[in-house]
């Protein structure tokens, strides 16, 4: 999962800061979910799909080689 979390992030161009704000986590917890530390809790994993249309199925089981640029992210901010 670890690699499709940073693949997803670098797709819409964010930094680890950025995209903790955007699923309402701290940057360190991010960057645990990067470096296959921790994993993400499944209210966070909500909060990725729904913000990032993307499904479960490809953030558990992808590469992230998938994700297109043209996928656009929903416009609000997911409030926890």
């Amino acid at each position: 999962m670890k690699v499709t979390l940073k693949a997803l992030r670098a797709n819409f161009n964010l930094n680890q800061h950025e995209m903790a704000r955007i699923v309402g986590i701290s940057k360190r917890t991010w960057q645990n979910y990067e470096q296959g530390k921790t994993v993400p809790s499944t209210a966070v994993l909500r909060n990725i799909e729904t913000y990032f249309n993307v499904s479960y199925d490809e953030l558990i089981f992808c590469s992230g080689k998938q994700f297109s640029r043209n996928k656009d992210p929903v416009i609000h901010h997911i409030e926890s």
